[in-house]
């Protein structure tokens, strides 16, 4: 969980290591939160310029380079171990919601957040600016990121009501798909429309 409390390359491999003694094979890797946004996306790089610049009570924080992540992505390949990059949304956004004001509903951006409390931001589901955006991030993701999957979060939206929130993970499932890749979200994404590919990861 990179984005609450950052980790640098050499900390990310440390557990690359540990998966592969265990032979674990897939690596999920939280890259964007409410606390940070930890990859740079060259269309957004605020993102991670400010959205990374902070953490969970304070600090430095950080992000990767797109260089570093394909380093990370490598260093595990070479392991046996596919990288699987989560960019939590609609909910669990601040940082985005901080570092680019046209995301809000009201065009305000919000202060960088370091608390642990949940479900308090919310993408504009209904601003065509916010699938622009996700499309951006999800192009430059997938092209850095081999393996076939990319995690969507989905998880602690109460901000966004039923009808809008299924809409939403429709819509974000079609983007992912459109770069070859399979989605993944948290089990809040069971209501949606979902396609027999995608996968549903249960935490509650």
């Amino acid at each position: 969980d990179v984005s609450r409390n950052f980790f640098s390359v050499e900390d990310v491999k440390s557990y690359i290591d540990m998966a592969a003694y265990y032979k674990i094979n897939r690596f999920h890797i939280h890259l964007a939160d409410d606390q940070g946004w930890r990859i740079l996306i060259n269309s957004w790089p605020n993102l991670a310029v400010h959205g990374g610049s902070t953490q969970v009570d304070g600090g430095k924080g950080g992000y990767y380079t797109q260089s570093e992540y394909t380093d990370i992505v490598k260093y595990a390949a070479q392991r046996y171990i596919t990288i699987v990059p989560e960019i939590d949304m609609p909910g669990h956004t601040n940082a985005a919601l901080a570092s680019y004001p046209e995301l809000n509903k009201d065009g305000i951006a919000p202060p960088l957040y370091t608390g642990i409390k949940v479900g308090f931001s919310a993408l504009d589901v209904h601003n065509p600016l916010t699938y622009n955006f996700i499309d951006d991030v999800m192009k430059e993701l997938s092209s850095l990121t081999p393996g076939d999957y990319i995690h969507m979060g989905g998880d602690e939206a109460p901000r966004v009501d039923s009808l809008d929130y299924i809409m939403f993970v429709d819509t974000v499932q079609k983007i992912i798909q459109s770069y070859g890749k399979k989605m993944i979200g948290w089990d809040e994404i069971s209501i949606a429309n979902l396609s027999q590919s995608s996968v549903v990861q249960h935490w509650a």
